[in-house]
């Protein structure tokens, strides 16, 4: 079951700079440009793109974290099946 993009926490911990997170999972974040951009960054700070605004950079991060949670990639999943 995965969760909707409403259960995201975001927190601005600086003026322009947004963290994102689900049940304590960081989630990505997203920095505002000096142009007035918001670039989006998923978990593993990889780049989403820019967006006009703040609702579609969130969004954007959500909605990537969403999918990695799917393919089961979030909360620690990616290491199933390896050997301790």
């Amino acid at each position: 079951m995965t969760a909707s993009s409403s259960d995201v926490l975001w927190a601005c911990v600086e003026e322009g700079f947004h963290v994102g997170s689900r049940g304590g999972d960081f989630l990505g974040y997203v920095d505002r440009q000096a142009s007035g951009e918001f670039r989006a960054f998923d978990a593993r700070s990889e780049q989403l793109g820019d967006f006009a605004t703040l609702a579609e950079a969130t969004a954007a991060v959500a909605a990537r974290a969403e999918r990695l949670d799917l393919d089961g990639m979030l909360a620690g999943d990616d290491m199933q099946g390896t050997v301790s």
